[in-house]
């Protein structure tokens, strides 16, 4: 019978992958419910079943752990804008991509507020750069079709100024909201926002 393979010191590969898996699986659990001050070394690896040395050994350290919770946590928004993208267009793309990231501000405002805090100190996740170059790259085919009205550097700043400026809104407006209350006026304002962005752009509905 063959033993399984080996990753370090004897541990198996499925083992310690398992690891990797399950830390960030609680440091995104923790982040999102009790925040960083929560989300300890001691916690997480508590409630991992693992000892810190593994926590070192796939992360580096606490804050490598909760950098890559973060980038996990906000490659949904940019799954979302692909998807739209490639089907039904740039515009659809960024409406997608716009609204997924209100829908977790709205759902996980702790987390997003932890996002927030990353960009602002110049560490945004990393799928946040490859997001803006992928609109970019799809915005500069339809200045080359004449469809807008500004360069496509300038529109997806503004885009992403806009973005983070209803996140910001959101987050702080479900700090004031009691458990159940109405959050409609609040995705009317995202939604509302983002088109008037989009039509200021010139953005049309459908793309050869």
């Amino acid at each position: 019978m063959s033993n399984p393979k080996q990753a370090g010191r004897g541990r198996p590969v499925e083992t310690a992958g398992r690891a990797k898996k399950d830390l960030l699986k609680v440091a995104i659990r923790l982040l999102s419910s009790v925040g960083r001050e929560g989300a300890t070394a001691r916690a997480i690896c508590a409630e991992a079943g693992v000892g810190a040395p593994a926590m070192y050994h796939h992360y580096g350290d606490l804050n490598g752990l909760h950098r890559a919770a973060i980038n996990q946590t906000f490659r949904a928004v940019a799954a979302s804008y692909r998807r739209g993208a490639r089907t039904k267009g740039t515009r659809q793309g960024i409406h997608d991509g716009w609204l997924t990231f209100m829908r977790f501000a709205n759902e996980e405002p702790r987390m997003c507020r932890i996002v927030i805090q990353q960009i602002l100190i110049g560490e945004p996740p990393q799928a946040v750069a490859s997001t803006l170059e992928n609109a970019v790259r799809d915005m500069s085919r339809l200045e080359e079709q004449g469809r807008m009205n500004c360069s496509p550097e300038f529109a997806v700043r503004l885009l992403w100024a806009g973005a983070l400026g209803a996140a910001c809104f959101t987050v702080a407006e479900r700090r004031e909201l009691k458990n159940g209350e109405d959050v409609s006026n609040d995705q009317a304002v995202q939604r509302t926002m983002l088109e008037a962005l989009l039509d200021s752009l010139a953005l049309g509905q459908t793309e050869t």
